[in-house]
């Protein structure tokens, strides 16, 4: 007789096979009917108000961990009556709609009952698309109460980023009722702030002003506190002494007088006190700047990495697509892009300018090299460009090297490197450029590092790295050169090491997480970051930054819009007339 209850035969020892379901709109689709239908509904849930919602608590559970700790309590699981407290009726219907269908709608009239909500359920996926809508709906007249509602709800990223719209367009803030109606310490909180970006200084002394007078009886008394935090010395002696001392508030407060006084001694070059808040320059944050360099498809485009919001933006595109070029910068404002090639074309003498202060900001020719170079190395020492090395048509790789007096405006020869070597990377420490790594003619990694000292104009070898490496990136942090990554032969290398030029030893360091040739790297805030490059088969659009004090590498969560390599990196203050995209 046949048994019917054989196993079918199966060359491997343990056969099976996932199935999985495609789809799980139906599975949606099934839990609203039962909660339309109040089929197997097994828990009442009231608000403050006494209104009711039913709902099941399998459900609940599963989306909600505060609900999983309800039912799953000993003292509470077999009540079918929940009371909860200090939810709007309406953001929880909302809610409970949204466990059931995974879709819900945000509005600004429903958004702060969501947000209180949220934080009581712990619907962590819902509070983020409340400050995802908060964000879209920042303007000047709204953004101080966006930045309170962050604050109140701990919308950690929210927060930082409407406190960086609020200084970034104070004078159309202080023109609206909010800050009028803002409290002292929000108002010395802006107006104390480094990062504050105002046309003049005239604007904060004006708007101190303006503020004390909306509530002149409870404000006046207050006066002396927010005009510490006016820098006067960055106005004119004309303003200070035609608008500032002649108000009718400031010459009743003996106080502010006195801050009028340092100011009119500091503007004539009399000494005051080191670091007086009223002389102090406000600084502009900065950003990373990244253009051009895509590895497929040259590109004209530019995005800065913005590290208060962790986001990319646009801006200018260059006047050519092309890469192999280099980037700096001077005084934090002007970008020069130096040599490069485009498709088709001989290397470059040419030089790119963009002055991000312009409005609108626009790149222009500046003064061409005097030997047309790509995969050159840049540097900037006290306002003069160097350009090292390369290659072009002509002469194939290159020694020499050759420097931009941005004073004169003219490139002068300087001092040959004394190796020949391509794919090399350069750094600035302590006013010397360093030259390091790369191949040699027989295209041998190289692991030799020389530097040049533009008061001897010399070139002088230093210590050599642990490893050959050539198309690795470079960057300064704390005073000490970093080489990160690159590749030894046809290895890409995953370590990195510093040098010290104290001690002149190079240590290794923790490795970075995905090795890559052809990436730049800056330093910014303490961290040192490695933009874009290439591995083993594609071009990259992700960064990775270091931070020194915990000897660790993190994967920054935002990417580049583009895949780049060979792309020139910088840090440049915060641009105020870039597109926003």
């Amino acid at each position: 007789m046949q048994n019917t209850n054989q196993r079918p035969e199966s060359r491997n020892c343990n056969p099976s096979k996932i199935y999985k379901k495609s789809c799980f709109l139906d599975m949606y689709k099934g839990f609203q009917t039962l909660l339309i239908g109040d089929s197997f509904c097994d828990v009442k849930l009231k608000t403050d108000d006494q209104k009711i919602i039913t709902a099941h608590k399998v459900v609940l559970s599963a989306a909600s961990p505060y609900f999983r700790a309800i039912f799953t309590n000993r003292a509470e699981r077999n009540h079918d009556l929940v009371a909860i407290r200090n939810v709007d009726y309406t953001a929880l219907q909302l809610l409970i709609h949204f466990i059931y269908s995974g879709k819900i709608v945000v509005t600004n009239e429903n958004v702060q009952d969501l947000l209180t909500a949220v934080n009581i359920l712990q619907l962590y996926e819902v509070k983020e698309a409340c400050c995802d809508f908060l964000q879209s709906q920042l303007f000047p007249t709204n953004c101080i109460g966006i930045n309170a509602i962050a604050d109140l709800h701990s919308c950690t990223k929210l927060r930082k980023i409407s406190e960086l719209y609020i200084l970034q367009h104070f004078s159309e803030v202080i023109g609206g009722n909010e800050f009028l109606s803002s409290s002292s310490e929000q108002v010395i909180n802006l107006i104390s702030s480094d990062k504050l970006i105002v046309p003049s200084e005239e604007k904060v002394f004006e708007s101190v002003i303006t503020w004390v007078k909306y509530d002149l009886d409870s404000r006046q008394c207050i006066l002396p506190q927010l005009m510490e935090h006016v820098r006067l010395a960055l106005t004119s002696n004309d303003y200070i002494k035609k608008k500032v001392a002649k108000d009718p508030l400031i010459k009743k407060c003996l106080e502010c007088k006195r801050y009028v006084f340092e100011a009119l001694k500091t503007l004539k070059g009399e000494e005051l006190i080191p670091q007086s808040i009223g002389n102090k320059p406000r600084n502009e944050d900065k950003v990373i700047l990244v253009v051009g360099g895509i590895e497929f498809g040259l590109s004209k485009t530019l995005e800065y990495f913005d590290p208060m919001t962790e986001q990319w933006h646009c801006g200018p595109e260059l006047i050519t697509k092309h890469r192999r070029h280099s980037l700096v910068v001077i005084q934090d404002n002007l970008v020069f892009d130096v040599g490069g090639y485009e498709v088709g074309l001989s290397p470059y003498r040419c030089v790119h300018m963009l002055d991000i202060t312009e409005n609108p900001p626009r790149w222009q020719l500046s003064d061409d090299m005097l030997i047309e170079r790509q995969f050159l190395g840049v540097g900037v020492i006290n306002d003069n460009i160097y350009a090292v090395g390369g290659s072009n048509d002509r002469n194939g790789d290159l020694k020499s090297a050759e420097v931009f007096d941005f004073n004169t405006k003219k490139w002068r020869m300087i001092s040959s490197m004394n190796t020949l070597r391509s794919s090399f990377t350069v750094g600035v420490l302590n006013d010397l450029l360093y030259v390091v790594g790369g191949f040699d003619q027989s295209l041998q990694a190289l692991d030799t590092v020389e530097c040049y000292n533009p008061s001897t104009d010399m070139w002088t070898p230093v210590a050599n790295m642990r490893e050959r490496r050539s198309c690795a990136g470079v960057g300064v942090l704390n005073g000490e050169l970093y080489v990160v990554s690159g590749r030894n032969g046809s290895n890409l290398l995953s370590s990195v090491e510093k040098y010290r030029p104290s001690t002149g030893v190079w240590t290794t360091i923790a490795d970075i997480l995905l090795p890559r040739k052809f990436a730049d790297v800056v330093a910014l805030n303490g961290l040192l970051y490695v933009v874009g490059g290439m591995n083993n088969s594609s071009v990259l659009n992700s960064v990775e930054c270091y931070n020194p004090n915990t000897n660790t590498w993190a994967t920054v969560t935002a990417k580049m819009n583009m895949d780049r390599c060979s792309a020139g990196v910088v840090v440049i203050n915060r641009p105020k007339h870039f597109t926003i995209c």
